[in-house]
Formats: C-alpha cells, sequence, structure tokens
C-alpha cells in the first residue's frame, strides 16, 4: 500500500503565527556573539534577570563611546591650533 501525503508542502503552514516575534522591528537577534569569561562572572550574570537584554544595552553603550571617542579625536575642536607645548 503506497502512502499518500497529508499535505502539499512539508513544514508548519502557519509558521509565521508561532515563531518568535523581536521585540524591536526590523531588529532581529538572529546573531550569535561568543565571548570567553571566568567562571565566576559567567555564574554571576546568570543570576540576573534578563542579563541578556543588559549585556546588549552594555554592548551598545560601548559601541556608542567609541564612536563618539572615535569621531573627536578625527576631528579636534580648537583649543590652540598651532600651539606647540613642550
Amino acid at each position: 500500500m503506497a502512502k499518500t501525503k497529508k499535505y502539499k508542502t512539508p513544514g508548519n503552514p502557519n509558521w509565521s503565527d508561532y515563531h518568535i516575534q523581536p521585540a524591536v522591528p526590523g531588529k532581529s537577534k538572529n546573531k550569535l556573539l561568543a565571548i570567553k569569561v571566568d567562571e565566576n562572572l559567567l555564574a554571576n550574570l546568570k543570576s540576573m534577570d534578563g542579563w541578556q537584554d543588559k549585556v546588549r544595552a552594555k554592548l551598545e553603550e560601548l559601541l556608542q563611546e567609541e564612536q563618539a571617542t572615535a569621531s573627536t579625536e578625527k576631528h579636534p575642536t580648537g583649543g590652540g591650533a598651532g600651539v606647540v607645548v613642550k
């Protein structure tokens, strides 16, 4: 006896009803960042509620600070231009 298919296409036809929606539309978290930390730091992080979101927020903060620092280093403002202090 031959098997008959129940559906035309494989998979869940209503998949969009069940998949996880991103908290911020257009900014899904689908990339993985792996870093090595010591055992105590990892245990302390995991004991915090919502530690993943807190770490993401701190990384965003760090990137903004670095970008601000980089932009001021490229374009210094005034402060005695042309004067050499020894």
